[in-house]
């Protein structure tokens, strides 16, 4: 069905890809497809009795805003009569074309179901066009597909879907259809489970969900991440439980958040208790037959000859079922969730996870090996804790089995594994429903370390030979755990010539003229679940310049590594982030350079952030130089409160990730300055000379504003004269003004510095932008003003000038003024660093300014301060003779030698 209502959950089973079978299958399949539709795949006929209409939700202009794919939803209605094996689920959906691409949408339905225990009645199939309801039975084109969507994955479930193509839909119609299903998997034996959805990530103008169930059945109720609670009532022996949701808020989770995350709101019911209750519900599915067939009796027979330890046969059985029962999945009817018997399994050497699973633990039995089976959500993993005990839970099974007393969780439908004890990789999924009599809870699973996948690199760019000439670039690669069995899989599915050209072209983004300069070769250590792969390429033309071509760069790119460190597509989010988990990569480098002449500064940087560890080291050994990086993951998610910290580790660990020798001669043999060379080595000259005659200018323009000689303000009374009150306060701002402008253009220098200059503004430079140029110099002429005017407000502001009022003014109005322009011209450079603070800085200096501004030009102190002219004989007030006025006013004496506050 192409709407929002997609709930109902798959069979038990890994879904794995592909094989000449599927193809053989899939061939087949379309032989069945399509049919036409037939009384025997659906009916026709009027909703039950029981179902309560429900109007649908009005298209306010918010939610039609909100709308995607040209379609609005005015109302998902969903009805359960939870009656055991008489379970029956209705459906309705009301829907309104907005466009030419809503038309499509709403105009063709599709709605699944097994009709191997499901039967299907259409109630409703109408257009409501202008507020006339014409019905559409009769005349739309309904096929019955053999859809098997899961058939490339070597499942095949049965499941059937009625397609609907409705004929004349306009824009702006309505579609209105309902349908129900009845029947329930009698594997469940009529014990009542299910899970309804109260929030989408497309608006619904309204939600409406309805359960129904016997008094006699106790069903517990859960509700997840809303408040809602239902209706209730009690009315013709059924328990009636309605939740009615208008305009629910719409809620879109990133596409990298983690699978197990999922904040819609959503109500659910169970008959089952708790989760022992589960596990003694599949308990009977995983029961092992106490006789064998002969074919596996005498397997089990020449394991116990050859594997004398439980591990051995352990090791022995799995790798049994791994590699002589394929994978494919007959999942109809009960077999959705039942296991097919081992006998069977292993006769016809195919089935699914259930079939693999029971006839792994047959094989154990009769080994004495304990082991149980134990049911898993792949997608939901350890989300599965929050959720509401119920079968239906579960996408997936495999085996829990204990050796020496040790728990080992083993998956017979993973590649063979032919690794000992020690490297055989565990399946992690975070939490397991142990089938086992004594299972209580959930069981928390192996958790691997951080470097149960390894890649390991040796790289040698040997440019002995000189930078002008092809550089010879070799990599060795050590791959173990997890990643060596993905890498594994690979391999055997690929040819080599495949692989070689896609890692050429993956390097080809660092390095656009490298070629193939020996094939790829591949050594597999399957005991130690190592491989080793060798590479050798060719890079001519590795250097680049700048556009004068007077600078020179060579780039070392650790592109493993660089990858890892790539910056999330969406960084404001909603949504945890979702990282690769284990992951652990390292590089050696070793430059071979063509002189020894370089100058590197050696060192080690390392940034532990709690969800990565990145470290650089860095020393020259003769021509040799060094280069280690060491990324690992540490998580498998990033919280969203802890983004800002996260991307700000990124950012640092990216702009220590490679190494980039810089340098001004043609020749790099008698280069002086590469890598981190010393400062004055660093200094960017022609910047330099330009920031002295901008010094210089403004020197000379404060000269002028020194001079300026405006005249005071009069007044008459003196009590209000003196550096007091509020007065001192801007005094001690102003004094530590210039002091944070001469840090502010330290900070500018480092940036000025010749190679983070070069890096930023050489076309072809990775860091490179247009914008990068203008903006820096911008900063570095107003650093420079704003430094030198806070010098000279502190001669006019103890000296009491009477210009300085005004000038304070212009220097913090243009101070914030010029902030914010050069704030927007970095948000407009992508690279640039945007603190998430910057907008409430911004709002504190306005308000700032906008206070003290007025405190200058209104503040009776301020006027009776500053007085005092730059020109000797321009008039000057009387000075004060506070003994004679003592004397006239005793009371005006003491005001005037202790200040009134303003």
């Amino acid at each position: 069905m192409r709407n929002v209502l997609r709930l109902a959950k798959g069979a038990v089973g890994v879904r794995q890809r592909g094989g000449l079978l599927a193809a053989v299958m899939l061939i087949w399949m379309a032989a069945l497809m399509p049919t036409a539709a037939h009384a025997a795949d659906y009916t026709v006929g009027p909703a039950p009795a029981w179902i309560v209409s429900v109007a649908p939700g009005a298209p306010t202009p918010d939610l039609v805003s909100q709308a995607s794919n040209g379609e609005l939803y005015l109302l998902t209605d969903t009805q359960v009569l939870a009656g055991g094996q008489h379970h029956v689920t209705y459906r309705r959906v009301v829907t309104t074309a907005l466009n030419a691409n809503g038309v499509d949408a709403v105009a063709n339905i599709e709605i699944p179901f097994d009709p191997a225990y499901q039967t299907l009645v259409l109630h409703s199939l109408d257009v409501v066009r202008n507020g006339h309801v014409i019905s559409k039975l009769k005349t739309a084109r309904i096929q019955i597909l053999q859809r098997e969507t899961e058939l490339e994955a070597r499942v095949y479930d049965g499941t059937k879907t009625v397609n609907v193509a409705l004929d004349d839909v306009r824009v702006g119609d309505t579609v209105d259809y309902s349908y129900s299903t009845t029947g329930r998997n009698p594997v469940f034996k009529g014990i009542e489970f299910g899970t309804a959805t109260l929030q989408f990530a497309v608006p619904v103008a309204r939600v409406h969900v309805r359960m129904l169930s016997p008094l006699e059945k106790h069903l517990a109720i859960t509700a997840r991440n809303t408040a809602i609670k239902p209706a209730m009532s009690e009315h013709d022996g059924l328990s009636d439980h309605v939740w009615d949701v208008v305009n629910p808020p719409v809620l879109k989770v990133e596409d990298d958040a983690p699978d197990w995350y999922s904040p819609y709101a959503e109500v659910s019911w169970s008959e089952f208790s708790d989760w022992a209750a589960v596990a003694q519900w599949a308990q009977p599915l995983y029961e092992v037959p106490t006789t064998l067939s002969p074919a596996l009796q005498a397997q089990v027979d020449r394991i116990a000859k050859s594997e004398p330890t439980p591990a051995g046969r352990m090791l022995a059985a799995l790798r049994l079922v791994q590699s002589e029962v394929r994978y494919l999945g007959v999942e109809i009817g009960l077999n959705s969730q039942a296991p097919n018997s081992p006998a069977l399994v292993y006769a016809r050497r195919f089935g699914d996870c259930k079939d693999k699973t029971l006839l792994t633990l047959t094989l154990l039995k009769h080994l004495g090996v304990e082991a149980h089976a134990a049911l898993v959500n792949t997608t939901l993993q350890r989300g599965l804790a929050d959720m509401h005990a119920a079968p239906g839970m579960f996408d997936h099974v495999l085996v829990q089995a204990r050796v020496d007393g040790k728990v080992w969780w083993i998956d017979p439908t993973r590649d063979t594994q032919n690794a000992d004890l020690q490297h055989l990789v565990q399946p992690d999924y975070g939490i397991a429903l142990v089938v086992d009599p004594h299972t209580k809870e959930l069981t928390p699973m192996t958790r691997p370390s951080p470097s149960a996948a390894n890649h390991h690199l040796n790289v040698v760019f040997d440019a002995s030979a000189g930078l002008e000439k092809p550089v010879h670039y070799s990599l060795e690669t050590t791959t173990t755990g997890s990643a060596a069995e993905s890498l594994r899989a690979y391999v055997s599915s690929t040819n080599l010539a495949d692989i070689q050209k896609k890692y050429l072209n993956f390097y080809a983004t660092g390095y656009p003229h490298i070629t193939v300069a020996a094939p790829l070769q591949v050594r597999d250590d399957e005991p130690n679940n190592r491989i080793v792969s060798k590479e050798t390429y060719d890079i001519a033309n590795i250097l680049t310049y700048s556009s004068d071509r007077k600078e020179h760069y060579l780039t070392i790119q650790l592109r493993d590594i660089e990858q890892l460190l790539f910056e999330p597509s969406v960084t404001v989010r909603k949504s945890p982030l979702r990282l690769t988990y284990p992951q652990d990569v390292s590089e050696d480098i070793d430059v071979l350079l063509p002189a020894s002449n370089w100058k590197v500064e050696p060192g080690t940087t390392v940034v532990d952030d709690p969800a990565f560890q990145f470290e650089q080291t860095v020393k020259l050994e003769g021509t040799h130089l060094f280069i280690t990086e060491h990324y690992q993951a540490l998580t498998d998610e990033v919280a969203t409160k802890e983004m800002p910290r996260y991307l700000s580790d990124l950012k640092r660990a990216r702009d220590i990730d490679g190494y980039q020798f810089m340098w001004h001669d043609a020749s790099p043999a008698t280069a002086s300055t590469t890598g981190k060379a010393s400062m004055l080595d660093r200094m960017n000259w022609p910047l330099v000379l330009l920031a002295m005659a901008m010094f210089a200018f403004w020197i000379w323009l404060a000269v002028v504003a020194y001079r300026y000689d405006p005249a005071p303000t009069a007044t008459a009374d003196f009590r209000w004269v003196g550096i007091g009150g509020w007065l001192i306060v801007l005094a001690i701002g102003l004094t530590l003004r210039p002091l944070m402008y001469f840090h502010y253009l330290s900070t500018v220098a480092d940036v000025m510095s010749i190679d983070h200059w070069s890096k930023l503004t050489t076309f072809g430079s990775t860091h490179y932008n247009a914008l990068w140029a203008p903006a820096l110099l911008l900063e570095l002429a107003t650093g420079l003003a704003q430094f030198v005017f806070s010098v000279l407000l502190l001669p006019l502001l103890f000296l009491r000038r009477s210009n300085f009022p005004r000038l304070a003014i212009v220097v913090l109005v243009s101070g914030f003024v010029l902030h914010d322009v050069n704030l927007a011209l970095l948000h407009l450079i992508p690279t640039a660093a945007h603190p998430s603070g910057e907008p409430l800085k911004s709002i504190d200096l306005a308000i700032g300014v906008t206070i003290w501004s007025a405190y200058l030009l209104m503040s009776k102190r301020v006027k009776a301060t500053f007085t005092r002219r730059y020109r000797s004989n321009a008039a000057q007030p009387p000075p004060l003779d506070l003994e004679n006025i003592a004397e006239a006013n005793e009371s005006q004496a003491q005001a005037i030698l202790w200040p009134a506050k303003d």
